[in-house]
């Protein structure tokens, strides 16, 4: 991983917090892997915006990471920003369930089942979150 300066490209926003050489393993389900050079876990749609706006303009490669279930971390890590999705909430209107994309899958299965929504009740126990679960077919 390279040392880094924001004095020498264009700043982030004031409401979004990069993080350096972290450590990617602990983010994954199989525990492996080096680290990233930028780390930005976004809670909000703006912070998501903006992270794609500072790789965009410094040349960053990107990657999103959600829950880190099927993901292998090369040992050498990520030499670009990682962007993790931490949207949370789960809101209920009617028969219709929106959930935030960094909810994590199991939770949002438990949940339903708790409100007796009915539908996802068998895909519990899959890993990882809401945003790449069903895109993925979460083994189902």
């Amino acid at each position: 991983m390279h040392n880094f300066s924001f004095d020498s490209m264009n700043e982030p926003s004031k409401t979004l917090k990069i993080e350096q050489n972290v450590p990617l393993a602990p983010l994954t389900t199989l525990k492996i892997g080096g680290a990233a050079r930028f780390f930005v876990s976004a809670e909000t749609e703006n912070q998501v915006t903006e992270a794609f706006r500072f790789a965009t303009e410094n040349g960053f490669e990107l990657f999103v990471l959600g829950g880190g279930s099927n993901v292998l971390v090369a040992d050498a890590g990520f030499d670009g920003l990682v962007l993790q999705i931490a949207l949370k909430g789960i809101e209920v209107k009617e028969n219709l369930v929106t959930a935030q994309a960094g909810e994590d899958w199991d939770a949002f299965c438990d949940f339903c089942v708790r409100e007796n929504l009915a539908g996802v009740e068998c895909l519990s126990g899959i890993p990882g979150f809401v945003g790449g679960t069903p895109g993925q077919n979460g083994g189902a």
